[in-house]
């Protein structure tokens, strides 16, 4: 994105809170221009900031870093409006018209997949999502107990991903037991285990599960999330249970007891915590692409050339970005474990390799400074403080000159209203010729000489007209305050605190405090000699595949656009896809800054009905509506600029058409109808409804519905309940 594509974005959708979707919005709204309203759900907003908090933290521990400030951060997540799912929300201004609703997308807390209205065309914006239950979310409503959400069906066009089209996921018990076998194969050789995970998204269920886990087990090791925002992600997680699954929710209303109320799972926001810690131990540390934060230190410490002589264990539960150390790390192990253990199955979780390679790593050190280093610092800070202190004693001498001004204008305001009041006296209305007056020339004026009234001029402050507090207080304050100064100015027994005397508890800040130390960074490229048990176990919390490919065809989207993946599994999911019966062949693999047309071909206009037409129309209900077919002639009339239809009253009559049949029945609806009737229906295959095993209703790629079977009493009740659904015109 850059300034110019920035500008010309109408509204921004967020699906969920980790870097790769929204990571650059901090930056487009302080440095590209981005203006645009922005939109997701509560979790998005509160969790996205702490992602973007701990980014800038991570990088500022690094080097100089000024791609965005914490301000820019705050200015950013602060314009977002946050909606709730299942919550219709009309867009204002250049979009009106436009209505986006969220729906839950699982993979993430308040993660969303996003519907798009308008008119008669739909979107929906479905990427990252999970069908599959975890142990902190549920999955998707998309596909809820074996079927699509009416409301997701059946759209305009609908834009996925094709990040997991190639993977196929082996059970989620074994996946689970294959890590918790590989931390305790590690921990009792006496190794450590480090875990890279996002700081905000994924890492709450590996955080829950392994909490969960050292529970159960009653297990001593130490286990530490370790983040720089690592306190208020907990928090966080504990105030949003309404939007985590169910099993949760039930659990912490028939137990009060908070399942993010970590037992066992310690949480630290400095590298220096970890070390209290000593011996084997466990550690979920952010950043998951190994590029930066606490998890690259670790890594470097532990696997690097400072590691211990024993063997420890980087277990990664996603793959990261391409070009990402976690990424080639990872690519390693897979073509390793798949040159040596492919039999053909891909749901076998592979095992843990030893890796021990040289590495090109950049990194990173902040040191102390000293010696002439640190003696031009001291210099400038000396500087610095000098002009700092001239600018201030400027600054409080101008305020004092202003001040005593203002006293001296009250003063000599309130000495002239006193002298008016002395010299008027008392003086009464009469009416009196006035000397002082001068009507022209020969005569005088005369006038009624007024009761004098002196109006004291309103005193001014920052806000406005200042407020005299005495004058709205009780009588039994100002003798309390009267009580109160007496005491203050040497008044025996006076024990009352002052406001900067009180202590207040101190929160847990945000961020690390920033160490004030004199410090400067070290860039360093160096070919690091890594040593370490290495595994992959799946955790990223994403359909897979074989899922997505028995989803889509329930969803039937009239467009398809594929996006989020890489060459290979994209154009695998399309042609899946496309092989697919009674699935669109509008199939769309665009590639990045593309620009697709996908515009749907639907013209609304708005015509006059005459008097004549309405009277001839032959009305039919479908749910709340009534439906007429209409046929006649178009004509302007010179007194509108709407064009009115009427009925053709020439000879040339059109044939009689066909029946319309209007209605768009869904299978799943069409089931409860049938079984209500004594029909027995399941649905078998891709979609079809197999009725009494001897007729089968499905829909083509194009929405038609198709009844096939022998002809028998059978089929023709079927038949005539599937006609009942529709309008027919």
């Amino acid at each position: 994105m850059d300034y110019r594509v920035a500008k010309q974005i109408d509204a921004v959708l967020i699906s969920h809170s980790d870097l790769n979707h929204l990571g650059a919005l901090p930056y487009a709204r302080s440095h590209l221009g981005l203006k645009c309203p922005v939109y997701s759900t509560v979790p998005v907003v509160n969790m996205g900031k702490m992602c973007m908090y701990d980014l800038h933290q991570s990088k500022t521990n690094e080097m100089e870093f000024d791609t965005f400030t914490l301000e820019h951060v705050d200015e950013a997540f602060d314009k977002i409006t946050s909606l709730r799912y299942s919550q219709p929300y009309a867009l204002p201004g250049k979009c009106q018209g436009i209505t986006i609703t969220a729906y839950a997308a699982a993979h993430t807390i308040g993660g969303t997949i996003w519907k798009i209205k308008q008119d008669t065309d739909e979107i929906v914006y479905a990427v990252d999502f999970n069908h599959r239950k975890e142990s902190h979310l549920d999955g998707t409503v998309l596909h809820s107990n074996g079927n699509v959400l009416d409301a997701l069906t059946r759209p305009s066009l609908m834009i996925t991903d094709a990040l997991n089209a190639s993977v196929v996921h082996p059970p989620r018990k074994d996946r689970n037991a294959a890590m918790f076998d590989t931390m305790m194969t590690t921990l009792r050789s006496g190794g450590s285990v480090l875990l890279p995970t996002d700081s905000s998204a994924r890492v709450l269920e590996l955080a829950y599960l392994l909490d969960k886990h050292w529970s159960q087990n009653q297990l001593t090791y130490p286990l530490i999330m370790l983040t720089n925002t690592s306190y208020h992600t907990a928090h966080f997680a504990k105030i949003m249970l309404e939007w985590m699954g169910d099993d949760l929710t039930q659990h912490f209303s028939q137990t009060r007891e908070n399942p993010f109320d970590f037992k066992y799972l310690r949480l630290c926001h400095k590298l220096e915590d970890i070390d209290v810690y000593t011996g084997p131990k466990v550690v979920i540390a952010s950043n998951n692409s190994l590029e930066t934060g606490f998890a690259r230190d670790l890594f470097l410490r532990w696997m690097g050339e400072e590691r211990p002589v024993t063997h420890n264990t980087l277990l990664l539960t996603a793959r990261s970005s391409p070009g990402s150390l976690a990424r080639h790390l990872y690519d390693i192990w897979n073509e390793r474990t798949t040159t040596a253990n492919d039999d053909g199955n891909k749901r076998t979780i592979k095992p843990a390799i030893d890796y021990n390679e040289s590495v090109h790593m950049t990194v990173y050190k902040r040191v102390p400074l000293e010696g002439e280093e640190l003696a031009e610092f001291e210099e400038r800070q000396r500087e610095q403080a000098e002009r700092d202190a001239a600018q201030a004693a400027i600054i409080a001498r101008s305020k004092s000159i202003m001040e005593e001004d203002e006293l001296s204008d009250e003063s000599d305001m309130d000495e002239a209203d006193d002298t008016m009041e002395d010299l008027l006296g008392d003086q009464f209305d009469l009416y009196v010729k006035d000397a002082g007056r001068s009507g022209g020339f020969f005569k005088q004026a005369q006038s009624y000489r007024m009761f004098p009234y002196l109006e004291r001029r309103k005193r001014i402050d920052d806000y406005g007209e200042a407020i005299q507090v005495e004058h709205y207080m009780k009588s039994s304050d100002l003798d309390r305050l009267q009580l109160e100064k007496e005491d203050e100015n040497g008044g025996e027994g006076a024990n009352f605190a002052k406001e900067e005397d009180m202590v207040i508890d101190a929160v847990e800040p945000l961020l690390p405090g920033k160490d004030e130390k004199p410090m400067k960074y070290i860039t360093t490229e160096q070919d690091v000699e890594i040593q370490c048990q290495l595994r992959y176990v799946d955790l990223e919390g994403l359909s897979d595949g074989r899922s997505m490919k028995t989803i889509l065809p329930q969803i039937g989207p009239r467009k398809l656009i594929v996006i989020h993946g890489s060459s290979k599994p994209t154009e695998e999911l399309a042609q899946a896809c496309r092989n697919m019966d009674h699935f669109t062949k509008e199939i769309f693999t665009p590639s990045v800054s593309q620009v697709l047309n996908v515009s749907a071909a639907t013209n609304i206009y708005r015509v006059r009905l005459t008097d004549a037409m309405v009277s001839s129309l032959q009305f039919s209900k479908l749910e709340d509506y009534e439906l007429a077919r209409v046929s006649g002639r178009i004509h302007f009339p010179t007194d509108s600029t709407t064009p009115s239809l009427d009925v053709d009253t020439t000879d040339e009559q059109p044939s009689k058409a066909p029946s319309v049949f209007v209605g768009d029945i869904r299978l799943s609806e069409f089931k409860k109808v049938l079984q209500g009737e004594g029909i027995s229906a399941e649905f078998k295959g891709e979609g079809v409804l197999v009725c009494n095993d001897c007729v089968a209703v499905r829909k083509t790629g194009t929405g038609q519905l198709l009844v096939e079977g022998i002809l028998s009493p059978d089929y023709y009740k079927i038949r005539s309940l599937l006609y009942a659904q529709h309008a027919i015109l």
